[in-house]
């Protein structure tokens, strides 16, 4: 029995520890307070409902700007409601990319602008399905630690597979 441990490590726990350390679940969270973030301009579609259906609602504006022939710049999502005070079938989100100040969308996607503005951002680099977890973990604890609450909406965009998550402040 002794012998099979160091096949085990190798065949079995090291692969599974590099995937889990590629995920990002290792990650920290970096927290900068005080930043200007903005403007944005972005097309969106609304998402009620559970947030596990966001990537889905992402998939689908992607497919329909590229219908429409618009360019395509990060994802954004705009959180509205705070899930932890929330019920489930009330979460909105607002769920698109960021698009050129001059384009001009059709429904069922919609326009909206976020203006420059101070913010407190929390990033992290992990998986998308980590990421947010990650990030609002991390904010909510500065938040907490500095007497301050969470502020909606939030913003959160994608460069490559860093999220930035921005509460106004």
């Amino acid at each position: 029995m002794n012998r099979q441990w160091p096949y085990f490590l190798l065949v079995f726990l090291l692969p599974v520890a590099g995937v889990v350390w590629w995920w990002g679940v290792f990650a920290e969270t970096r927290i900068v307070a005080d930043q200007t973030c903005g403007p944005y301009h972005y097309a969106y579609l609304v998402q009620n409902g559970d947030f596990s259906k966001l990537p889905e609602a992402q998939q689908t504006a992607l497919r329909e700007l590229k219908h429409q022939k618009i360019a395509t710049g990060a994802p954004i999502t705009v959180l509205l409601t705070d899930p932890r005070t929330t019920a489930r079938k009330e979460w909105t989100a607002q769920v698109g990319y960021l698009v050129e100040a001059d384009a001009k969308v059709a429904e069922p996607l919609k326009l909206a602008d976020i203006p420059a503005r101070r913010v407190i951002l929390a990033q992290v680099r992990a998986h998308p399905s980590l990421a947010p977890g990650k990030a609002y973990a991390a904010l909510i604890a500065y938040l907490d630690a500095h007497g301050m609450k969470l502020v909606l909406p939030t913003v959160e965009t994608y460069q490559g597979s860093e999220l930035t998550v921005e509460m106004g402040n």
